[in-house]
């Protein structure tokens, strides 16, 4: 029984000779995952293997060894702790963190420079040897010949110094691709680090060392000077110690005075008592009183007033004024020339004493076992690294087509 919709026989007879359609997009998407599948391969898979294979069969293990240290800083010996002077600040000033970091910077970018290699070559350590051999890994060695600018890359590839800000500590990681060969350079690495700073220090103490020096005999000269002024002073004005003179003279007044005031005092009770001024004891008694008051005349000139005769010659408190400054000016010139001696033996103990060091405390082993390259990791790498630029290749692809379709 025919339940659906008649065909017409004309178009059944259609049908039945066409031939089947093939299945176009169905093969076009079979065709694109092969060649996705195989540009994967290519693009992942292959670099991946050469890589694995430069790894494994044809680079060479490197060994590491390490060193840490740090810069320290000690006070030197003073003399006294009241010195206040700018060199004894320069003496114990170093041993601030902005100093102990300074220092510090110095030696990573010591180790990291060109000036270290020279020095390494110039102790007798023959970097050619240890890393321009000969050999099948060409891309982990040095160039032979190589010029100082690549030379300088490699060393900082195979040595890294870090400086930690917080501890003040520095790490030193040195390659090579021998266990012995890494030690060694380490080791050199290292007493050329601490040559340097001892080298720092010591030019430090020198200069410390000849300021001191150069402000002893500038005070000494100072010194010298106003003891030689007040001397010529004391010539000039005949007087050893003007203080000393004007005590004598204050006591000869006193005394002079307490006589002049005895004679002064019997000549009036003479005189009370009916004694004529005419006789020979009251005229002899006038006369003492007279010498009396001209000798304290003369007192009182040599101690303030101009003594008689030339004018030009001071009076004794003049003569005292000029030699207190003078005096004061020859205390200060001493008290100076005590501190700059004070200064010289501050620096000569500073000298003496190391007061900037490096202090090692991991110095370089013999590694026993490689360390680079982590070929596993580097095969990883190389892997996730070519996938994604697989993947990136893949969307400029489909971006790029789509736009044109």
């Amino acid at each position: 029984m025919n339940t659906g919709i008649a065909t017409p026989l004309y178009r059944r007879d259609v049908i039945a000779h066409q031939d089947p359609l093939p299945p176009a997009p169905l093969l076009l998407r079979g065709r694109q995952r092969r060649w996705r599948l195989a540009s994967l391969i290519a693009a992942v898979a292959l670099p991946t293997v050469l890589a694995g294979a430069y790894l494994y069969g044809y680079a060479d293990d490197q060994y590491v060894t390490e060193f840490r240290f740090s810069v320290r800083h000690e006070a030197p010996l003073r003399m006294d702790g009241t010195a206040g002077s700018a060199l004894a600040a320069t003496l114990v000033g170093g041993a601030s963190p902005m100093a102990v970091i300074n220092d510090s910077q110095i030696v990573v970018q010591y180790l990291k420079s060109q000036q270290i290699i020279d020095d390494i070559v110039a102790a007798g350590v023959d970097l050619d040897t240890i890393y321009a051999r000969a050999g099948k890994d060409i891309l982990a060695h040095l160039r032979p010949g190589a010029p100082v600018e690549e030379r300088q890359r490699y060393w900082r590839r195979m040595v890294d110094p870090f400086f930690d800000m917080t501890t003040g500590i520095v790490s030193v990681q040195v390659r090579a691709f021998d266990p012995a060969d890494a030690r060694h350079v380490a080791e050199t690495a290292l007493r050329l680090a601490e040559e340097l700073v001892n080298g720092m220090s010591r030019r430090s103490h020198d200069d410390v060392l000849a300021y001191a020096a150069k402000e002893v005999d500038t005070s000494h000269g100072r010194l010298t000077a106003a003891q030689e002024t007040i001397a010529a002073y004391r010539n000039q004005h005949a007087v050893l110690f003007p203080e000393l003179q004007a005590t004598a003279n204050t006591t000869v007044e006193g005394k002079v005075e307490d006589t002049l005031i005895e004679a002064r005092t019997a000549y009036a009770a003479q005189l009370a008592q009916g004694v004529s001024a005419d006789t020979m004891q009251m005229r002899m008694l006038s006369n003492r009183i007279a010498a009396m008051e001209a000798a304290l005349r003369g007192v009182h000139g040599r101690l303030a007033q101009a003594r008689t005769g030339s004018a030009s010659d001071p009076s004794l408190a003049s003569v005292m004024s000029q030699y207190d400054q003078l005096h004061l000016d020859e205390e200060i010139a001493a008290k100076v020339y005590e501190r700059a001696l004070m200064a010289l033996q501050d620096a000569r103990n500073a000298a003496v004493q190391q007061s900037v060091y490096l202090a090692a405390f991991v110095r370089p082993g013999l590694p026993q076992e490689s360390t680079y390259p982590v070929r596993w990791r580097v095969m990883t790498e190389t892997a996730l690294l070519s996938f994604a630029g697989w993947c990136l290749l893949q969307l400029l692809y489909h971006g790029i087509r789509d736009h044109i379709g």
